[in-house]
């Protein structure tokens, strides 16, 4: 299925884009997966999860490889609609735009809920509610920009900030106060390992970066094997944070790994400056796709105004330099000045459509983070087992078995199947188990009261019996 190719200077960069798109919020709940599943299990369930995304990964770039020359297809939406007409494409565009709409609500809760919070702790006192109102008011003016460009020096910034504060809080753990917390989970289930499904579909889901990042190289064959090493170095990040965290923390590891560090020391607040700036990045690129689809999609205003910047897109590919770029239509000399007024009142009424449109899908993101501020590890857990689930893993296999079914052996045929339907099932468990937990969450839960954005635990369902005695110290220590 793989031809290996010794990695190039273009080979690695594009590991370096894949690791710094994954590099997210998804590392912050890998301490506790290992507490929820046991180190023995968890490295079943990190090898299994391993295999499955990459084996999608893979399975993609050698769809649009088989491709590479018909012209229809240089997205991964294109690609849907070649192999199943119009559902193909609504199902992968579908999945991206929810992606794109509830990623963001979880940005929201993690940053008004958690790190703005920490950040100005003592200078500043509100509510978690108004902070994540106060978020989503500093971002407005960012997300009104037409075009949003996720240029190469961000996405690294955006990864830097999550690598510095994951290494901060695991640094943390082992000089707070409180002495030897460890202890192994006391007999995990299979019902733990399966809720652990969604967190890793959430750090895992890279099939939507693979169509641009292979039409841009110059050497498309080599894009299958650079992705396994690109998810082997993501994954080696990933277990070598969740097995130290798991080592000091044990079975009390947090399902956020920055809210259990020290409060009395300035690296927690630098370590909360660092991942809001990831989040800021994050929520600024992931909202703009959503927008501009729905804007051109059912706005003649908008189509309008496209139809006068047809190389937008083309551009977006390109450009190298700056977070965003703003592009004012161009038009050349005409005659007609009736057409040419047109053209501007167009621009202007679409600009003002774009406010309001804009700022509508953000009240409601807002509102909603403001309802489900208490529950962020389960809307991570939602969004990584249903839609990044979907997009990620299982529409990149049906994909590939539509295409080379004829030439795959009949052990390949059944391993493909058999991963297709192990990832519905779990997705579906982990979907239905995160809803249950989000709903239980909202119905005991004030809308203007704060979450807590401090590690307080009052049961350790994960540990052993007398736990919380024999770790009175350490439990003592996490109120100050």
């Amino acid at each position: 299925m793989i031809e290996w190719y010794a990695p190039q200077r273009y080979d690695i960069g594009v590991i370096v884009q894949l690791i710094c798109c994954l590099c997210g919020i998804g590392s912050l709940s890998m301490p506790h997966i290992f507490a929820e599943s046991g180190a023995v299990l968890s490295c079943i369930t990190f090898l299994l999860n391993f295999f499955f995304n990459t084996y999608a990964t893979v399975a993609l770039c050698q769809c649009l490889l088989a491709l590479k020359d018909e012209p229809k297809v240089q997205t991964y939406v294109d690609l849907g609609f070649y192999l199943f007409g119009k559902t193909g494409a609504v199902l992968v565009q579908g999945t991206q735009l929810a992606s794109c709409f509830l990623l963001p609500i979880a940005f929201l809760v993690l940053g008004g809920a958690t790190l703005l919070p920490s950040i100005f702790d003592g200078a500043i006192d509100i509510s978690s509610t108004w902070w994540i109102l106060l978020m989503t008011l500093v971002l407005l003016p960012i997300i009104y920009i037409r075009v949003l460009h996720e240029a190469y020096p961000v996405l690294v910034a955006g990864a830097l900030g999550t690598i510095i504060a994951d290494t901060m809080a695991t640094v943390d753990a082992y000089l707070a106060p409180g002495g030897d917390i460890f202890e192994a989970t006391a007999s995990p289930g299979f019902s733990n390992v399966l809720n652990t499904f969604g967190a890793f579909a959430l750090a895992y889901g890279a099939a939507t970066i693979v169509p641009q990042m292979q039409n841009h190289h110059p050497r498309p064959e080599s894009m299958p094997s650079t992705m396994v090493f690109g998810m082997l170095l993501i994954s080696v990040f990933y277990v070598a944070l969740g097995a130290v965290g798991y080592a000091h923390f044990g079975c009390a590891a947090p399902g956020n790994l920055l809210i259990a560090m020290s409060a009395t020391t300035e690296r927690r607040r630098i370590a909360f400056i660092c991942m809001q700036v990831h989040v800021m990045i994050a929520l600024a690129i992931f909202m703009n796709p959503f927008f501009v689809y729905f804007e051109r999609k059912w706005d003649p205003w908008f189509a309008k105004v496209a139809m006068t910047d047809t190389n937008e897109n083309d551009d977006a590919d390109k450009t190298e330099a700056g977070f965003a770029a703003v592009r004012t239509p161009t038009h050349g000399a005409s005659d007609n000045d009736a057409s040419a007024v047109d053209d501007v009142r167009a621009t202007r009424v679409a600009f003002l459509r774009r406010i309001v449109f804009r700022s509508s899908m953000v009240g409601i993101q807002c509102f909603v983070a403001m309802l489900t501020q208490s529950s962020f590890s389960d809307i991570a857990d939602l969004i990584g087992a249903s839609v990044m689930n979907l997009c990620s893993v299982i529409l990149p296999l049906v994909f590939y078995y539509a295409m080379f079914r004829t030439t795959m052996s009949k052990r390949h045929k059944m391993l493909c199947i058999a991963v297709i339907v192990v990832t519905t099932l779990l997705g579906g468990y982990s979907t239905y188990h995160a809803i249950a937990n989000i709903v239980e969450n909202s119905s005991t839960y004030k809308l203007f009261s704060s979450a807590p954005a401090t590690y307080a635990p009052t049961s350790f369902p994960y540990c052993p019996a007398g736990f919380a005695t024999r770790k009175q110290a350490w439990i003592a220590s996490l109120q100050h």
